[in-house]
């Protein structure tokens, strides 16, 4: 082999390792850029842009695919910044000599010689400067061509590309200065936008048009083809009437959209299209600024609003205050997701509960005065503070009566309704063992997002869904919560005024012309009020009440947000009559006892029933007049009711607490002042023993209340030589 192919492979192999060592060697910065995070613009149900959310230092750099860009734009691009790119190995020979020449001549720097891999080697470490600097620069961009495509590479100089204003990329900069995508520029707007990284300051064409328009002009002659001068009149001169740059109407469900986003959703930086209508939206902002005109005289000063698609979970309507930007009344609170106690609106998952255990639509619940254990007795009472004796369960529901939903809770158990409403996606229950039975009417807190995606559920056969906001994703997998039949008696229940008559009148404002289930609730002092409604195809959800903590004035009750539910079911619902047959049977019954009309009833009236839990005959109206259960013989005589009460069938019963009931210890409460009611029936003087100790001796029926300590408690209960057990676990 001669010495010179000896020298040329030598060469040859130096540039090799060289290549090789370039390529495998890391590129400060390059991660960085490669894995950066992207605003994310969000769009509306009808495709409008509604937000281009900022990363976390407020900087709005949004993702762009030199792909959606056209030759004519790319090439516009390259003729002004690196007109030779596809052909250089990432630094331009002849353009750094004319710059060094002009720059030897003059003293002054007159043309960059920086190619766009140089510029990007550049935006990776801003800190390297002088001639060294750019040194390195020549070095690094050598490295990036190694290692990127020259599309690559064009694609992450333009998504860097510093403009100023807290905005990067060609992207986000066409939506601030321009108010257009940057697949819709055309030359003279590209153009416009390139002289602006070049000092973001001085040709900020917001501030100094003069100065841009100056740039630009002495980029020109480097542009083949015409630039229009009187394009570039109108872009300078629209400048001041462009398109809002950064929309922000619906601050607080972008806001909840960006902490649900995942980091791949950030690092794509791929437009999101959401569930969200903007005609919803807008109906239900105005009927809340409405109502809070009409609640000043209540102290009644904010409000939220959520409305959902029943078959997807989609949220159509996210309002969580009256007014984001008013600080005086806590607007960034978000009224949707925090916290509140929910009043009566926890009731129909307890009603599904008890109708899953056994009860039915007409069966009689006692609504009468009744004590329940605890450091203070705990005597519920009706928000009318009226009792009204047996009641049937769908009037009980209906018309939201407390001592029927706490009797219930304490039937069908604390921790089995826990376990149900955690199941029904109340997450902030899941740690609330020591509630007691004031969770039958709200003495919790939950969100009025979970109240909404609960309650969406009877009209979904009973099946679970989360709530969405991404129109691309497709519908999550649910969950069965209630039986399909038992959802659909609670919605039949719900949507029947007859059963609201009692609680509400006759003439109440949830009597609408189709089939819709509404419930409502208010806290203590009224402090949160709540409207919940829902047809085949919507679920509304309302909260009305201050942020400050202020109390109400008056009892303004449900009925303000039960206006705004009402009225935005009247506008936006497609269906009015639910889907699905009910399979309910109706059969005439007897409106005091629930069971089937018999011949000493005085009237009946209509009731539906699942097939499989149709009452026997009515034994309450006998030939001598009406004979109530015993139960009900206090009732009777404060409230001078004219009925015969039967005697207890049972010469002894333990009527309370059921036999294997499970109590929970209040931890905030000292143990010793904590009891529980025992509650003795019979037609004896009784003996009642607790783990085998007599702790009293009376005529039944009567009520011991027993102070308790963690473990078990064994109940006997003796009399006339008849005996009734039952045993409870206290934790």
């Amino acid at each position: 082999m001669s010495s010179t192919k000896k020298k040329l492979l030598i060469a040859l192999s130096a540039v090799a390792v060289l290549a090789a060592a370039l390529r495998l060697s890391p590129v400060p910065g390059l991660k960085d850029f490669l894995d950066c995070r992207y605003s994310i613009p969000l769009y509306s149900a009808q495709n409008e842009l509604i937000a281009v959310l900022p990363l976390e230092d407020g900087l709005r750099r949004q993702h762009l695919s030199v792909e959606d860009l056209s030759r004519d734009q790319i090439s516009t691009v390259l003729q002004s910044e690196d007109r030779r790119f596809y052909f250089h190995p990432g630094f331009d020979l002849l353009s750094l000599i004319r710059a060094t020449w002009q720059y030897a001549r003059s003293g002054e720097i007159q043309s960059g010689g920086s190619t766009i891999t140089m510029q990007l080697s550049g935006l990776m470490e801003p800190d390297r400067q002088g001639i060294p600097g750019k040194i390195y620069e020549i070095f690094n961009s050598l490295r990036l061509e190694l290692r990127l495509s020259k599309g690559e590479i064009l694609e992450l100089y333009l998504n860097h590309l510093p403009f100023g204003s807290n905005v990067e990329g060609l992207q986000s900069a066409a939506r601030y200065f321009l108010g257009k995508e940057a697949g819709e520029l055309n030359r003279e707007e590209i153009l416009v936008l390139m002289m602006i990284p070049r000092r973001p300051e001085d040709f900020n064409p917001l501030k100094n048009p003069a100065a841009n328009r100056d740039a630009v002009e002495r980029t020109i002659p480097r542009i083949k083809g015409d630039i229009s001068s009187e394009y570039l009149d109108r872009i300078y001169g629209g400048l001041e009437n462009r398109d809002t740059a950064w929309p922000s109407s619906y601050n607080h469900f972008t806001n909840m959209v960006r902490e649900k986003l995942t980091e791949e959703q950030w690092r794509r930086g791929a437009p999101l299209y959401t569930t969200l209508d903007q005609e919803m939206q807008k109906g239900a902002e105005s009927y809340l600024r409405d109502i809070l005109e009409q609640t000043d005289k209540n102290r009644i000063s904010n409000g939220a609003v959520l409305v959902i698609d029943n078959r997807t979970g989609g949220i159509l309507s996210y309002i969580g205050s009256a007014d984001f930007h008013n600080d005086e009344l806590n607007g960034q609170i978000d009224g949707v997701r925090i916290l509140r106690q929910p009043g009566s609106t926890l009731k129909p998952f307890l009603y599904g509960k008890a109708i899953e255990s056994g009860f039915g639509p007409s069966t009689p619940l006692p609504d009468i005065p009744m004590e329940f254990g605890s450091r203070e007795i705990y005597i519920p009472e009706n928000y009318n503070e009226r009792y009204n004796g047996p009641v049937r369960l769908s009037v009980a529901l209906g018309s939201s009566l407390n001592v029927p939903a706490v009797y219930l809770l304490e039937r069908v158990g604390v921790m089995p309704f826990l376990e149900k409403l955690v199941n029904a996606g109340f997450d902030s229950l899941s740690n609330s063992e020591n509630l007691g039975v004031g969770l039958a009417l709200g003495n919790g807190e939950v969100s009025l997002w979970e109240l909404v995606q609960g309650f969406s559920l009877f009209n979904r056969e009973g099946n679970f869904i989360p709530l969405r906001f991404d129109n691309d994703r497709p519908v999550p997998e649910g969950r069965s919560v209630y039986r399909s039949e038992v959802a659909r008696l609670i919605r039949a229940i719900l949507s029947d005024n007859r059963n609201r008559i009692l609680g509400f009148g006759r003439n109440n404002p949830l009597e609408v012309g189709f089939d819709a289930a509404f419930k409502t609730g208010t806290s203590n002092q009224f402090n949160n009020i709540w409207a919940l409604g829902s047809t085949d195809d919507l679920t509304v959800g309302v909260w009305m009440g201050n942020f400050s903590g202020d109390t109400v004035i008056g009892s303004p009750g449900s009925s303000y947000p039960a206006q705004i539910v009402v009225s935005l079911l009247r506008d936006f619902h497609k269906a009015d009559a639910f889907s699905g047959a009910d399979n309910f049977i109706h059969r005439q019954i007897c409106p005091l006892s629930g069971d089937l009309a018999g011949p000493h009833c005085p009237y009946s009236i209509d009731q539906f029933f699942p097939v499989d839990q149709v009452p026997g005959s009515c034994s309450w109206h006998t030939a001598d007049g009406t004979v109530l259960p015993a139960e009900y013989g206090r009732w009777a005589s404060i409230y001078h009711q004219d009925f015969l009460i039967a005697p207890t069938a049972e010469g002894v019963k333990i009527s309370q607490p059921g036999d294997g009931a499970l109590f929970y210890l209040d931890p905030t409460l000292p143990d010793d002042s904590q009891a529980i009611a025992v509650r003795i029936l019979g037609r004896y003087e009784v003996s009642l023993y607790i783990n085998d100790i007599e702790v009293t001796r009376q005529q039944a029926p009567f009520t011991w209340f027993e102070k308790v300590k963690r473990g078990a408690l064994v109940l006997r209960a003796e009399g006339g030589g008849e005996i009734d057990r039952a045993t409870v676990i206290v934790k």
